[in-house]
């Protein structure tokens, strides 16, 4: 093995906290971090006060790679619900009880760390990401100016990052994801005015800004949803009978930071493109496209397809289907949540979240109008030059 790919395996097993451990640690200190490694970050907060031994061995670098590894392996997912400028927490067992059950769902709010920032009033805050426990939130205000912050709501760090080389009216498009071969955070803002359009990375460990490449043949928006280490929006074209149409999925691999083209499972039909409306998303780790189409007055159907391997178009596979006169015109996926195929539902990016039954064509609500993104909890810092290591 040459001296390069031996040192980049060396480099992946220690990210993934599989490597050489520590010297300092003994062979009794394996042993323990063998089982804390396995228990949930509350409990791991917790455990902190214990000792100085084991705050600082919870707050080692290793230890939290390894923690993550472990909440890869064994995924336990919530629900990050945003009411305005308040975020709640609901477990994914709590929307399991609520199939047989019609009352409320229990949920958790988080402190938000909202003193901690600058004195001004924010009108709207906008969830731009999620990736490894880390919440990427874009927080809109009255002034001229984009705030972006980065939080973890279980170990309740946050860091506020320096303002953008972008001017506010011409955000367009938005990213928020990890890069392995830097083990480096990175968020993405892009967007156009009447004469060019730009887009610029933030990573956490340099803690600045920068342009990345000309987006000369792209035109998205939105959130870009975060699947095998890259970004990917819905890319939108010209045709004569439209200003715009769902043609394919744009994709940005932020280790290249290049941008990339992914087909959809069928080519759009051009005859009828007023017709269909297309969302990209992220359902169990594999990329997603939703596409509703109107072919009567019934109203809209809706399919959801899943490409179970990555890059690959034949592996796009229908896996939802929503006939026309079920729902309104804007709904979206998150998870199959029960064995008969029950799926939990977003009417509309800011809509109310309902479970759609297939077997019989019927949807229950059970929250009102707000935006929620799945996310997992973690010991991962949001702290600017400290992308991996908890606060001490």
């Amino acid at each position: 093995m040459s001296d390069a790919l031996s040192s980049r395996r060396q480099h992946q097993l220690v990210l993934s906290g599989t490597g050489p451990r520590p010297e300092s640690l003994d062979d009794f200190d394996v042993i323990i971090v063998e089982i804390l490694s396995w228990l949930p970050v509350k409990s791991l907060l917790r455990f902190r006060c214990v000792c100085k031994a084991w705050r600082a061995l919870i707050s080692e670098s290793y230890f939290i790679k390894k923690h993550l590894t472990r909440t890869e392996i064994n995924p336990s997912f919530k629900l990050l619900v945003k009411e305005d400028l308040i975020f709640r927490s609901i477990e994914y067992q709590a929307l399991l009880n609520c199939l047989s059950d019609d009352g409320t769902i229990p949920s958790r709010e988080l402190d938000f760390p909202v003193m901690n920032l600058p004195p001004f009033e924010f009108k709207y805050i906008r969830i731009v990401g999620t990736c490894n426990g880390l919440i990427c939130l874009l927080l809109e205000d009255e002034l001229p100016s984009t705030t972006i912050m980065i939080w973890n709501p279980c170990t309740r760090d946050s860091q506020v990052l320096p303002q953008p080389p972008i001017i506010p009216q011409h955000l367009k498009f938005f990213g928020f994801g990890y890069d392995s071969t830097t083990d480096d955070y990175k968020v993405i803002l892009g967007g156009w005015d009447s004469s060019s359009k730009f887009a610029v990375v933030f990573t956490l460990k340099t803690g600045s800004w920068r342009k990345l490449q000309s987006l000369t043949k792209y035109r998205v928006s939105g959130i870009g949803y975060l699947v095998n280490e890259a970004l990917h929006w819905i890319l939108h074209e010209p045709h004569e009978r439209l200003t715009v149409y769902p043609s394919r999925i744009l994709s940005l691999d932020l280790a290249e930071e290049k941008f990339h083209e992914i087909a959809f499972p069928y080519p759009p039909n051009l005859v009828d493109i007023h017709n269909l409306r297309a969302r990209v998303g992220v359902f169990n780790n594999c990329l997603t496209l939703y596409i509703q189409t109107k072919y009567s007055r019934a109203g809209w159907e809706f399919k959801m397809w899943v490409m179970k391997e990555y890059g690959v178009k034949e592996s796009w596979t229908e896996v939802v289907y929503i006939p026309s006169g079920i729902l309104g015109e804007h709904y979206t996926c998150r998870t199959l949540i029960s064995e008969n195929g029950e799926v939990l539902i977003s009417l509309d990016i800011l809509g109310p979240l309902a479970i759609y039954n297939p077997k019989d064509n019927t949807f229950r609500i059970l929250l009102d109008d707000n935006h929620v993104e799945t996310y997992v909890e973690t010991l991962v810092s949001p702290l600017i030059g400290s992308t991996i290591g908890a606060s001490v």
